[in-house]
C-alpha cells in the first residue's frame, strides 16, 4: 500500500501502532515473575477442588505463624517458609526458617516425592519459592496457589482498585473512622476474600509442627 495515497490521520495511526511497545510474553513464572522449577500455579477454587477429589494431595501453607492463627484453610498444613514469626528481619520477635530446614520439615511429614503438593501463603510470593524447593529436590507434583490465601486488589482494565462485592468499600482506598485505609477482604483475590472458599481460625495439632507449640499458643487471641 502506497502511504502517500493514505489520508493524514490513518498514517498517524498507522505509525503510533507500529512505535507502541511490543508486550513482552514470560512462558515460565508466576505472579512475582520468580524461576520456576515446580510444574505450575493454581487458582484457590482448583486447588480446593483438587484436595477434594484426590485425597493423597496436600496443601501446605508456608505463611508465619501469625498469620495461619488468624484464619486458613481447613485442610491446610502449616510449615512456615522463610519466615516463622515476626513481621521482618527488622521485627526483634522475628524468626526465620532456612531452605535446608523448611525441605526437612516437608521430607518428614511427606516422605513420597510422588505425593502431589500445592503451596499457598499470602498472595503466591513464599509459595512459589517453597514449591520451587521442593521441585529441585525432586518432588514431582508440585503447584502454588497463584493468589495466596489473602491475596491482592481486584482491580479494573485501567488498573483501578474496585469495590468488588458493592458494600461500598474499596479496599485500601476508602477511608474508615479512624481515617486509616479500610480493609475489604471481599476486593482481595485470595482464597479467603472474593473467592470465598473455606476457612478456620481453629488449630489442628497434627497440622502444625510440634516444636512451634508454644508460637501458636502465644500468636492464639486470648478468649
Amino acid at each position: 500500500m502506497n502511504i502517500a495515497s493514505i489520508g493524514l490521520g490513518r498514517c498517524l495511526a498507522l505509525w503510533v501502532v507500529l512505535l507502541a511497545p511490543v508486550p513482552t510474553a514470560q512462558a515460565d513464572g508466576n505472579r512475582y515473575k520468580l524461576p520456576r522449577e515446580y510444574a505450575g500455579d493454581i487458582s484457590p477454587v482448583v486447588a480446593l477442588r483438587v484436595l477434594n477429589e484426590d485425597r493423597s494431595a496436600v496443601l501446605i501453607d508456608v505463611r508465619s505463624v501469625e498469620e495461619f492463627v488468624a484464619g486458613h484453610a481447613p485442610m491446610a498444613n502449616n510449615i512456615p517458609y522463610p519466615r516463622v514469626k515476626g513481621k521482618d528481619k527488622n521485627d526483634p520477635a522475628y524468626l526465620a526458617m532456612s531452605p535446608d530446614e523448611f525441605l526437612a520439615a516437608v521430607l518428614e511429614r511427606y516422605p513420597n516425592k510422588s505425593t502431589p503438593i500445592l503451596t499457598i501463603c499470602h498472595s503466591g510470593m513464599r509459595s512459589s519459592m517453597a514449591a520451587n524447593i521442593l521441585a529441585k529436590a525432586g518432588y514431582a507434583s508440585v503447584r502454588s496457589v497463584w493468589t495466596g490465601f489473602t491475596g491482592l486488589p481486584l482491580k479494573d482494565v485501567d488498573g483501578n482498585a474496585v469495590d468488588v462485592n458493592g458494600n461500598g468499600i474499596i479496599h485500601g482506598v476508602t477511608l474508615d473512622a479512624a481515617g486509616q485505609p479500610a480493609k475489604d477482604p471481599g476486593d482481595l483475590d485470595g482464597w479467603a476474600g472474593f473467592n470465598d472458599l473455606p476457612a478456620t481460625k481453629d488449630l489442628d495439632a497434627a497440622r502444625i509442627l510440634p516444636r512451634f507449640l508454644d508460637l501458636y499458643t502465644a500468636a492464639k487471641p486470648a478468649k
